[in-house]
């Protein structure tokens, strides 16, 4: 009766306490909480991730409304580092703006001229430059690379990024205080029993282990289940907002290794509790005995 397992059955039968039953509803509210926190950190990031590269390489040359769009036009198409212009016609705007505005309100409104640009692979544009340029041809024309306001979408995605960090690890170091806690109670509990094993030879690896296996099955079941609410939570609320028809914006969305990840929450948690249960009966058995 050596050495370090972690054993389906035991001596100790420690799942009967009921003391310890309360270990898989903890853990699992802090699996719930963490799948929450890292499902929506990992949405944003995939979705800045996904317009940063969408809008790589673009411009959008915005002209006042009524503007005669020919002269830009005939600049923008000399200019030997942009592959494609495209003039987005009232139609296309005010498709974009009903959305925000509504169908009905965009008859009577001064829509601004829009043209889509786009940039060769690899080519240099000073867009300041090129924004003088045009409107010294139209008054008013703007030049907008979308840096300003996609650089302060990719800086919340990280934000929300470090903040699910922080919190995954203090769900990580409550649901270990967690579970050493419950061990500690449990040692205590069974310390004849602990004793008798001793007696017939049964070392201190052997003895936590056991603690350790039954921490362990109670984590899991109770990880499992939070981490599978909040990914139904998750699932649910992408799909009520995707069903808006007010959205003029792509919805932060999941891809395959995000919910990898997600999965992985109960396989850590449950190596987080095997791990502070068998760490705390090694640090209290010389104490106890």
């Amino acid at each position: 009766m050596t050495g370090f397992g972690f054993r389906l059955g035991g001596e100790l039968a420690l799942e009967r306490d009921r003391e310890r039953r309360w270990i898989a509803a903890v853990v699992g509210a802090l699996a719930f909480l963490a799948t929450l926190a890292l499902g929506l950190a990992l949405a944003l990031a995939g979705t800045a991730g996904r317009w940063q590269a969408s809008f790589q390489g673009t411009l959008t040359v915005e002209l006042p409304a009524g503007a005669d769009n020919a002269a830009v036009l005939r600049a923008l198409r000399a200019e030997p580092a942009i592959l494609r212009v495209e003039p987005i016609d009232r139609r296309r705007s005010e498709a974009l703006l009903a959305p925000w505005l509504g169908a009905g309100n965009l008859a009577d409104l001064p829509i601004p001229g829009l043209i889509d640009v786009k940039l060769r692979d690899g080519a240099y544009l000073d867009v300041r430059s090129l924004e003088a340029k045009l409107a010294a041809l139209v008054p008013g024309a703007v030049v907008d690379d979308h840096a300003r306001w996609l650089g302060g979408f990719l800086a919340l995605a990280r934000a929300a990024l470090i903040v699910a960090s922080i919190v995954v690890v203090a769900v990580g170091l409550a649901a270990a205080s967690c579970v050493a806690f419950a061990t500690r109670a449990g040692l205590a509990m069974h310390r004849e029993a602990v004793d008798l094993l001793h007696l017939v030879g049964a070392e201190d690896g052997y003895i936590a282990g056991q603690f350790a296996g039954a921490a362990m099955r109670l984590a899991f079941a109770g990880a499992a289940t939070g981490a599978l609410g909040g990914a139904a939570v998750l699932a649910l609320a992408h799909s009520i907002a995707s069903s808006s028809a007010t959205l003029a914006f792509p919805l932060p969305a999941l891809g395959a290794l995000d919910w990898v990840a997600l999965a992985a929450i109960p396989l850590a948690a449950t190596a987080v509790a095997a791990v502070a249960a068998y760490a705390t009966v090694m640090r209290n058995l010389g104490r106890i005995l």
